[in-house]
């Protein structure tokens, strides 16, 4: 599909939430999304819950959908939310995670205004580290110069009308939502990225370091079996941990000494590209 869908004024809109083993999770999150300014349909995507999620989720949204055991991955998850969902602009959103502000949905949605608006994601910086000053529209050529960066299911939304073409990618266990980007901006649609529309992504670090590592290593093979790596190599780790510290509450110090998981991002990062390049060739 070209990027001429016409924009909708007001936009019905759908929230699909995965969830597994997430109980206080959805207690938290699911009175968040009600509280919303734009009302929306809530759809909780279950994979094989044990701990009550299921009650929960039958309480607070409007559709509760069980995948079958064994039969998870990210991609099939939305995809089976996508198909149920009844609004024109659907949202992703993961159970760990909560909402910046009541007006998020009602900020998202404005950005469909504009018709070559496929999706909507929050980001206070670039790639290259620098915070933006307004709305990024990320296209396809930026998309396949950084294709490490960008688009994250964590907290985004898409147009239905764009998902009924492009499906994510059920076969692939992780980085569903980078592919899905290169592919869509390369068909002529842009994603907007608002500062405003930032959502935390502490639960990618939750399970300790050691996992985060192999997190972001197994992303970035998965992003280069499907588009060309820049080069990221060992002097431009070091520089990384040197000097792009975050800002946040925390002294330089203790980002550079204290902050091992800061560390072991870096590295999954390091080893990421090197096999992904590797791989490619």
């Amino acid at each position: 599909m070209s990027a001429k869908t016409l924009a909708v004024a007001t936009p019905s809109a759908s929230v699909i939430v995965r969830a597994r083993d997430s109980r206080a999770e959805l207690e938290a999150l699911l009175p968040l999304l009600r509280r919303q300014t734009m009302s929306a349909e809530v759809v909780v995507v279950d994979s094989g819950s044990r701990d009550g999620s299921l009650e929960v989720a039958e309480r607070l949204a409007d559709r509760v959908i069980r995948l079958e055991a064994g039969t998870y991955s990210p991609g099939r998850a939305l995809n089976t939310g996508a198909r149920e969902a009844t609004g024109e602009i659907v949202f992703a959103f993961s159970s760990h995670c909560r909402p910046p502000s009541d007006d998020w949905i009602e900020r998202s949605l404005a950005h469909y205004e504009r018709p070559d608006v496929a999706a909507t994601n929050g980001s206070p910086n670039g790639p290259d580290h620098r915070p933006f000053e307004g709305v990024f529209y990320q296209d396809g050529a930026h998309a396949r110069t950084h294709p490490q960066w960008g688009f994250s299911n964590h907290a985004s939304s898409w147009r239905q009308s764009v998902w009924r073409e492009h499906h994510f990618d059920e076969e692939v266990t992780t980085a569903e939502d980078r592919l899905w980007a290169i592919d869509v901006t390369a068909r002529g649609w842009v994603i907007a990225f608002d500062p405003s529309l930032s959502v935390e992504l502490k639960h990618r670090w939750k399970h300790g370091a050691r996992n985060f590592m192999r997190r972001e290593r197994r992303e970035l093979i998965v992003i280069g079996s499907h588009a060309a790596m820049p080069p990221y190599t060992f002097a431009m780790l070091v520089s990384d941990w040197w000097r792009r510290i975050p800002d946040d509450r925390h002294s330089t110090a203790f980002h550079r000494i204290v902050n091992y998981r800061r560390a072991a991002g870096l590295i999954g990062k390091y080893l990421g590209h090197r096999e992904a390049r590797r791989t490619r060739r």
